[in-house]
């Protein structure tokens, strides 16, 4: 064989090689974005190879390698960007990116667990990377085609329209919608008589779907009875920016999304080193003012995005999370936090100190039981029978947890500490992209809530809500009676008003939210110059 021959032979083995790595990858990519059989990706990979070879250089490469890389290599990257975020979170959120660029995601090492979780995904992204690369340095050709393909690979990106969706939403309303619905609730006089305690469960990821006669068995049964005594919201939407924990805590707990700063300014930022959502007032700066005691709970670490920052801010006097419960609970745990029986053990320790003290208490717990991918089962509940047999990990944790926190509130109704308790349970979001969320995407999804207590007679509200709703709601569960039932942009499920959603629905409030530029600059403080 000529020297010219063992080139070209060279330059096509690493041509074929850089091919097949590419189109294994988008087989990969396309295996699990459409849910297709392996085998009808493998049958797709081997056509495109075949194709390929069709193409492969007839001459060879007598050009060194190329590894510098090519300018088609970026709409790659944002292209696999895009697809490892959608298949972590179920859906790309420009939104919630942004605001965990701004406040950060490093505690407790939960940034290296998470990429475990999806390493199949980060691998598929990687192989992909490295495939385009492989064949840009390869053939020679690419190098006058690579300027040509990067525009047009640019404009059919998936990542292009989902940034140019977010930036048009947040140019295309002309009338600020929710900054003229905004009522300031910093006024709000304290209620007379007997003040009632508090008890509000986030429930990771929990949906009102998983309950009875939605395919999922009965993992949600263990909290119906609870649900029974009580109002149900049977309508909660999520709408944008509040679909991740803090923000559907911030929008339960002060009644307006979590808008990110963004990128509108540099000058920005200089706010992050003050308090989070200044101009806001949430339910405990209320509670805390009239004289609760108060504390916020949380199995993860609080220092991640952000939940510090808020909960410091805004009336939370007691606040634990992973560091601080993590001495008393040495056993088990996972990689996001504490496991759930050890957080609702927590919570009823502390529920009993406060109590102790003779004042009105008010408290927040957030588990992390259902967390995608699969969830995380309590260590105490896996020899139970109702937990074993269920065959999917994510049934398994929400079923483990709904367990634990219905056996919670027995033991705290045993001694006597519901009496004089409002106890309020609700999802933090719908669950992103799990074991079960094929299942869950075919169904009409709401979140979960439920609240009862002293004085809340049984019924199941039907109007469309989110979560935003929650924050005037639970005012008035509490005995503030907000005016007209109106608190932050939401609107009580007892006021005779409209919520935002019933009057725009779920895709104009939407786009509404990431309009509106000055509820944000109102809510973070932010000058007219800026």
């Amino acid at each position: 064989m000529s020297v010219a021959d063992k080139q070209r032979s060279r330059t096509q083995g690493l041509w074929m090689g850089a091919v097949a790595l590419t189109a294994v990858a988008l087989g990969l990519v396309a295996q699990s974005l459409f849910a297709i059989s392996l085998t009808t990706a493998s049958i797709g990979v081997a056509a495109v190879v075949m194709l390929a070879s069709f193409f492969a250089p007839t001459e060879p490469n007598r050009l060194p390698l190329r590894f510098l890389p090519p300018l088609v290599l970026l709409p790659v990257v944002l292209f696999a960007f895009w697809y490892f975020m959608t298949m972590a979170f179920g859906h790309f959120g420009i939104g919630p990116i942004l605001f965990h660029m701004e406040y950060g995601t490093r505690a407790n090492g939960v940034v290296g667990a998470f990429l475990q979780q999806w390493i199949f995904e980060l691998g598929s992204c990687v192989l992909l990377i490295a495939g385009v690369w492989m064949i840009a340095a390869v053939d020679h050709r690419f190098r006058k085609f690579d300027r040509v393909l990067v525009a047009p690979l640019l404009l059919l990106n998936p990542f292009t329209f989902a940034t140019l969706e977010y930036v048009g939403d947040a140019q295309a309303a002309s009338e600020q919608l929710i900054q003229s619905r905004f009522v300031d609730t910093a006024e709000l006089p304290a209620p007379g008589g007997k003040r009632p305690n508090l008890i509000h469960v986030f429930l990771e990821s929990s949906e009102a779907k998983l309950g009875e006669g939605s395919g999922f068995g009965d993992v949600l049964a263990p909290l119906a009875p609870f649900a029974a005594r009580g109002i149900e919201l049977g309508n909660l939407h999520e709408a944008a920016l509040t679909n991740w924990t803090l923000a559907g805590q911030v929008a339960a707990h002060c009644g307006t999304p979590l808008m990110p700063l963004g990128l509108v300014s540099t000058n920005s930022f200089h706010v992050l080193d003050r308090s989070f959502l200044p101009a806001a007032t949430c339910l405990a700066d209320l509670l805390s003012r009239d004289g609760y005691r108060t504390t916020f709970m949380k199995a993860a670490p609080l220092g991640f995005a952000g939940t510090d920052k808020f909960v410091a801010s805004h009336g939370w006097t007691n606040r634990l999370g992973f560091p601080e419960l993590r001495p008393d609970f040495p056993l088990g745990g996972n990689e996001w936090g504490l496991d759930d029986e050890d957080v609702y053990a927590a919570a009823e320790r502390e529920i009993a100190r406060m109590d102790r003290s003779g004042e009105p208490w008010a408290i927040s717990v957030t588990n992390i039981g259902g967390h995608a991918p699969k969830g995380f089962v309590s260590r105490s509940c896996r020899s139970r029978p109702t937990v074993a047999r269920l065959a999917d990990p994510t049934l398994r944790a929400f079923r483990c947890t709904h367990e634990l926190l219905a056996e919670m509130l027995t033991r705290l109704e045993a001694g006597g500490y519901l009496d004089d308790t409002i106890v309020v349970v609700q999802s933090d979001h719908l669950a992103m992209r799990n074991t079960i969320y094929r299942q869950l995407q075919n169904h009409d999804r709401r979140n979960l809530f439920f609240a009862f207590g002293p004085g809340i007679e049984p019924q199941v509200i039907e109007r469309d809500m989110t979560m935003m709703d929650i924050y005037p709601t639970l005012l008035d569960l509490m005995g503030y009676a907000p005016v007209d039932g109106r608190a932050g942009v939401g609107v009580s499920a007892f006021a005779a008003g409209p919520t935002l959603v019933e009057e725009h629905g779920l895709d104009g409030l939407d786009r509404a939210i990431y309009a509106d530029t000055e509820l944000r600059n109102r809510l973070w403080a932010i000058g007219p110059d800026v």
